[in-house]
């Protein structure tokens, strides 16, 4: 791999978008030890990355600023003064490709499948993944520059403080052992598991005697609500919209087996390798489920028609179609209770 020296990474968004570009941090790293590695990242999702060794430094990107001259005259100036060599572009839409742009790299460079005119800018870099797991396709962009890849690894923040903040707020919700974590919200409607599927299940975890942890952002707050109004167990507990990014991870980390549909902490517990159960059907597993190991259990919808090459469909009805018994037999298997 050429010894490049000073690398600008561009993946701006989303949360589950961000994690899966984490191992192509990882590779880079190891291949180009010396190199200074800079990542372009909106700011709610910059708290996702790492800081030294895997990265040096962090450009926020003002996502309404891309649409004003004199933003991108100050952004263009802030980029030429760091004198980047390669520009990684892992998103290869347009926002990305005119930070890619104005970086005034003499290399840029993107995945193989450059969207919105980002092939107007970025070169694509194609591999043997072409069409298997996202998160293989970034990784190709390593192995199409001559570097080394070993194994899929995801370089995660640990921030004392939020360990701290946690733990005070489990010990406040009077929590002192093992939790299962569940999310039942999801960034589309068409990717989540039904309220009522939700609260089922918790009324059978909760009635083995196992503490479950509800969490999610503000909008999953009157999911959740109804979740514990429907369970009515003092084992459930409901962190909802009450945890920061950092806090999450931590909340994340310590959990004994986390439960949710495809939504961005998904990706943060396979991140973390954490025992998973994730419900799958409007979305393909095979492009961006979690990956990498064999704590992960996937359910799949049986009326679920999205693959690899069409990600996302739209089908109200596919979700439902993943029963609370057929979540339950796994369950029981990864926990050993019945």
């Amino acid at each position: 791999m050429k010894a490049y020296k000073n690398i600008l990474i561009i993946k701006m968004s989303s949360l589950g978008d961000v994690i899966h570009a984490l191992p192509t941090l990882y590779a880079l790293r190891k291949n180009l030890p010396n190199a200074k590695i800079t990542w372009a990242i909106h700011e709610q999702f910059a708290h996702l990355l790492p800081g030294k060794p895997w990265v040096d430094d962090v450009i926020i990107i003002d996502k309404k600023g891309l649409k004003s001259f004199s933003y991108l005259k100050s952004l263009y100036k802030n980029l030429h003064s760091r004198h980047f060599d390669m520009t990684l572009d892992l998103q290869c839409i347009a926002k990305s490709a005119i930070v890619s742009f104005l970086s005034g790299a003499p290399e840029k460079y993107g995945y193989w499948e450059l969207r919105e005119g980002s092939q107007l800018v970025n070169k694509a870099l194609v591999g043997p993944h072409k069409y298997n797991h996202v998160i293989e396709r970034y990784l190709d962009t390593v192995r199409a520059l001559g570097g080394h890849v070993e194994s899929v690894e995801f370089p995660m923040p640990e921030r004392s403080e939020a360990i701290r903040t946690v733990q005070q707020k489990l010990r406040d919700a009077n929590i002192d052992g093992d939790y299962v974590l569940v999310a039942p919200g999801a960034r589309w409607n068409v990717k989540e598991w039904t309220v009522n599927h939700f609260i089922e299940l918790c009324k059978q975890v909760t009635s083995t005697g196992q503490t479950v942890v509800l969490m999610g952002g503000l909008e999953d707050v009157g999911k959740s609500k109804a979740i514990v109004e429907g369970v009515q167990s003092e084992l459930l507990i409901d962190l909802t919209g009450k945890t920061s990014i950092d806090e999450l991870i931590e909340l994340i980390r310590h959990c004994t087996l986390y439960i949710s549909a495809d939504t961005g902490p998904l990706h943060i517990a396979n991140a973390l390798k954490k025992p998973l159960i994730a419900l799958f059907g409007t979305t393909s597993p095979d492009r961006t489920g979690p990956y990498g190991g064999d704590y992960i259990h996937i359910i799949v919808s049986p009326t679920s028609k999205a693959t690899p090459k069409e990600p996302l469909v739209d089908d109200p009805h596919c979700m439902e179609q993943i029963t609370v018994p057929m979540v339950w037999d796994v369950y029981t298997s990864i926990m050993g209770k019945e």
